[in-house]
């Protein structure tokens, strides 16, 4: 299996479509998605998904301007445990946008997020050569704020009432970034 980056106990590795079905699962599930805003899952189907992905999975280019990775961990005969993301590459500005989502339960709260970020981040400072890299939560969701800000991610804005749920529930949305500067300093 190639990995992109590895830790100790994590492996990151790009999508396949043989990981729809785990994808929909997770996405689905209003558990895991809650801290994210849909507290009833996001209602997609595994066909949606994969017309979703299908251009990103079959695409080569090493510069695309998003991709999805699946987290597996290394121990357990890299089960797959969770999805990283990058977005809005810009080559120019040497920055990017990221996401993570733990999506199995039994995993969540036990550092395999931070675990996870960490070697991304250093992937993605590395591979893209980047300057800056930007993540962003609900306000409501103090795990991800704190891990990001353990990570070492600097609050930049506070957006009120940003976005509304399927439920009709109105968040803000707190952004951060992280410098290659900050990045070495830590």
């Amino acid at each position: 299996m190639h990995f992109v980056a590895q830790g100790e106990r994590v492996g990151i590795r790009h999508i396949t479509m043989g990981d729809i079905p785990l994808l929909a699962k997770w996405w689905n599930d209003g558990e895991i998605m809650a801290p994210m805003g849909f507290r009833h899952g996001m209602g997609v189907t595994e066909f949606q998904l994969q017309q979703r992905f299908s251009a990103e999975i079959n695409d080569t280019d090493p510069f695309r301007i998003s991709r999805r990775y699946i987290i597996v961990d290394r121990q357990a005969t890299n089960k797959p445990i969770g999805e990283l993301a990058y977005g809005e590459l810009d080559l120019e500005h040497h920055t990017c946008r990221i996401a993570i989502k733990i999506g199995e339960k039994a995993y969540q709260g036990k550092g395999y997020g931070y675990e996870s970020l960490s070697v991304f981040i250093e992937y993605l400072f590395e591979h893209f050569s980047l300057r800056k890299i930007e993540i962003d939560t609900l306000a409501d969701n103090l795990p991800a704020y704190y891990l990001y800000k353990k990570l070492g991610f600097i609050e930049t804005r506070v957006e009120k009432n940003y976005w509304t749920d399927p439920d009709g529930v109105a968040h803000d949305l707190i952004f951060m970034e992280m410098t290659s500067e900050q990045r070495k300093q830590k």
